[in-house]
């Protein structure tokens, strides 16, 4: 049989590891964004226009962490190769 891995465990010690901020995930997802933003085609596409107004809405309220989530999804996204079809 295998062994049981508590994700939540995992993450904590992670955390005690390699203590990486909103900020710096918000930086990183950031930098991936940038290039497939500024090289999109003519005019990028409503549904990516709006997700970065949300990133920018949570930076500005204060919320970091979720502005970084947004952006991680959002490169993730673009960065998945059926978004360059």
């Amino acid at each position: 049989m295998g062994n049981v891995i508590s994700l939540e465990a995992y993450r904590a010690s992670r955390a005690l590891r390699d203590p990486v901020t909103a900020v710096d995930r918000l930086d990183l997802a950031v930098s991936r964004l940038d290039p497939l933003v500024r090289h999109s085609p003519d005019r990028i596409q409503a549904g990516v226009e709006r997700e970065l107004r949300r990133i920018a809405h949570e930076l500005s309220a204060g919320r970091p962490a979720e502005a970084a989530e947004r952006a991680e999804r959002l490169a993730d996204r673009l960065e998945h190769p059926v978004a360059h079809v």
